[in-house]
């Protein structure tokens, strides 16, 4: 076999569940995660040492929905790849622009100690051990099976960072020490929101780490704001990923908190993302 009869034979199974491009960008990505293919190994229709047979479970949780990045066991983020499993939402690029306005809004400190709140994959944390390997790193999350990917990929990708089991809710439970900065992507989703979403999402991707209720949607955010308003260095800053249907309101908890210096900023698409808090 080679490798075009393998890509459209994922492609052409898969374009009854996706639209064509993104039925072909998913079988690019199999190609090259499973067999090392490129794109150009694919277009030069390389040798295949395989069977279409091989690829039917994979094929069969595909058109099920579930995400490309569970069936294959990873994601990448910030250019690096992380393991992922259903027990962990999937990194998105929007994440990656809060990572990098926490490393813009580190530079000239010097062994930084950082908290990331809600750190599933580890990939906010792990990728700030790594950016800043002079940075003293915590992450901690509640549930057990997440802290497990997340301590798979900091030893994958070679840094260390402690991980802590513990519920964001439950402040006083939290680390007594003060922090440069203390990050997190915490759940934001309104339950109503369920509804809307595509279900691939939905169907599969942990909803411990996506919904919060219709009735106080910002809680983590009231938690986390809280928490940090006692536990930052002098100069510390706490930066959060947010919904996009609740800037304002994600902002004025941190104000009610103490904050005298709120920051909205939006990400590429132009939707309130991200809120930077200082003191």
């Amino acid at each position: 076999m080679t490798a075009q009869v393998l890509f459209r034979h994922i492609s052409e199974t898969l374009a009854n569940v996706y639209d064509a491009n993104e039925a072909k960008s998913i079988a690019y990505l199999v190609l090259e995660t499973r067999y090392g293919l490129s794109r150009t190994a694919v277009i030069l229709d390389t040798p295949l040492a395989t069977d279409l047979a091989e690829v039917t479970p994979l094929l069969e949780r595909l058109k099920n929905q579930e995400p490309v990045q569970y069936v294959l066991g990873e994601a990448d983020f910030y250019g690096r790849t992380f393991e992922v499993t259903p027990a962990v939402l999937i990194p998105r690029p929007e994440t990656e622009e809060l990572v990098q306005w926490v490393l813009q809004e580190l530079k000239g400190t010097t062994i930084p100690d950082l908290l990331d709140i809600g750190t599933g994959s580890g990939c906010i944390a792990v990728t700030l051990a790594a950016e800043r390997p002079d940075a003293r790193v915590a992450a901690l999350d509640v549930s057990e099976e997440a802290l497990t990917v997340a301590r798979n990929n900091a030893q994958r990708l070679g840094v260390t960072v402690e991980f802590i089991q513990k519920n964001a809710l439950i402040t006083q439970d939290l680390p007594a020490q003060r922090y440069t900065a203390i990050v997190s992507n915490p759940p934001y989703v309104k339950q109503a929101e369920a509804a809307i979403m595509l279900p691939h999402v939905l169907d599969h991707e942990p909803h411990l780490a996506l919904f919060v209720a219709d009735h106080d949607p910002l809680i983590f955010y009231r938690a986390i704001a809280q928490y940090a308003s006692t536990h930052l260095l002098e100069n510390g800053f706490c930066a959060v990923e947010i919904n996009q249907a609740l800037g304002p309101e994600t902002a004025a908890e941190f104000s009610e908190a103490g904050f005298a210096h709120v920051e909205i900023r939006t990400d590429l698409s132009g939707r309130d993302r991200m809120i930077l808090a200082r003191k």
